[in-house]
């Protein structure tokens, strides 16, 4: 039986970046089958059992200034650059490094790196593989520059839930 699980952050409040990392937290289950992935939608950390994995996923994150028309997005040129990351995280540790800079992509506790992305709504994407010898913990994270004015994990606008800014699948091989 294979297993595999999809995970998405909606936008039940809006949710501003802060400089550096910014955890996503997932928000809802898509699709699940079996017991081996799960998903803390309180600190976004994804839990899988020993196994090998394919995983894709998406982050985005949008510019917004609360004074937009209705069912708009404040699109910017040029526009903040970013992209995300999927990072294995110590079980029972939830803190994440203060520092842009503090962890290296080169470090190896970094599984994936996404594509690069802007804050006009385009996301960064990630597809990889990941063969887990024992319990591990990870989390989907979001970067826009060191600055990122105006600029938004999530946007609850229209009094709907439903935007979707980011999503993590993964399957059981």
């Amino acid at each position: 039986m294979r297993e595999y699980a999809v995970f998405t952050e909606f936008s039940p409040a809006s949710k501003p970046m802060v400089p550096g990392w910014n955890r996503r937290i997932f928000t809802d289950t898509d699709a699940r089958k079996g017991n081996s992935i799960r998903c803390d939608f309180t600190t976004g950390i994804v839990t899988l059992a020993p196994g090998s994995y394919h995983i894709t996923g998406l982050s985005m994150v949008a510019y917004t200034t609360g004074t937009e028309p209705p069912e708009t997005t404040t699109i910017r040129s040029p526009a903040s650059a970013g992209y995300c990351r999927l990072r294995i995280v110590e079980p029972g540790v939830v803190a994440q490094p203060a520092d842009l800079r503090e962890l290296p992509n080169s470090d190896p506790s970094i599984v994936c790196i996404g594509s690069p992305s802007t804050a006009n709504l385009a996301p960064s994407l990630i597809e990889t593989f990941y063969e887990a010898d024992k319990t591990t913990e990870m989390l989907l994270e979001h970067q826009s520059g060191s600055n990122p004015e105006q600029i938004y994990l999530r946007v609850f606008v229209q009094n709907s839930k439903w935007h979707a800014f980011a999503r993590i699948s993964i399957r059981g091989l």
